[in-house]
């Protein structure tokens, strides 16, 4: 057989290998678009912080919970130590407490009571407020800086002070402002509401202070600059 022959029969075949060679790959890509688009049925673990975290639960000891967390994409390993962990609520419903009641350990409350407390805790971040507070923190640190010229420290000790002093007063806790009125019966409940809230009035009395008085020294500085 002459090599002039050969020639179209190698070309089909080369072109017979690359088509299949293309489908593989083709049928590949999308399979694995398939399984990455495929939801992965989640657990729940609410920690004893009263936040909770999403990922595959895998396994636990007597001192670790091993969950897979998805990032990007994929899923990256990660360890909760169970004194953090209050229960683990899997993708199917059930629910396992780890939480004990202990003396011994600082758990005077019962699993119950605890459940309050942390719902209280998210019910303050997602619902609590408090324009008024963060207003007066914004007037505090602003006129501690226009005040500045009689104490070189008076504009930074302000916004602190203000927001020491927000702790002396009680959180009002309005029925509006839970995601459950019948909470508010549960002493524990409350605990974790005023706890949690007062974080958050300190955080922006802190927040709104340090603006006042960076817009005090600007304006400061401005008068002062119109005097000369």
């Amino acid at each position: 057989m002459r090599f002039e022959v050969l020639i179209p029969i190698f070309e089909e075949h080369l072109i017979l290998i690359m088509k299949r060679l293309f489908f593989f790959f083709l049928i590949s890509f999308f399979s694995y678009q398939l399984a990455a688009q495929t939801p992965v049925a989640l657990d729940t673990v609410y920690l004893m912080s009263g936040r909770t975290v999403a990922g595959v639960v895998k396994d636990s000891t007597d001192e670790q919970l091993k969950i897979l967390i998805p990032r990007k994409g994929n899923f990256k390993a990660d360890f909760i130590d169970l004194d953090l962990v209050y229960s683990v609520k899997y993708s199917d419903s059930v629910e396992t407490v780890f939480y004990r009641q202990d003396t011994l350990f600082g758990n005077y409350f019962t699993a119950q009571e605890v459940r309050y407390f942390m719902q209280g805790e998210r019910d303050a971040r997602r619902y609590y407020r408090c324009p008024a507070w963060s207003t007066g923190a914004f007037v505090a640190g602003f006129s501690g800086s226009l005040l500045g010229g009689i104490n070189f420290a008076l504009p930074f000790i302000a916004p602190f002070a203000y927001a020491g002093v927000t702790t002396a007063f009680r959180i009002k806790i309005k029925p509006g402002a839970v995601s459950n009125p019948n909470y508010l019966k549960y002493d524990t409940y409350l605990l974790g509401f005023e706890k949690e809230a007062k974080k958050h009035r300190i955080f922006r009395a802190l927040i709104w202070g340090g603006a006042g008085m960076i817009a005090g020294i600007a304006t400061s500085s401005i008068i002062a600059s119109s005097s000369n």
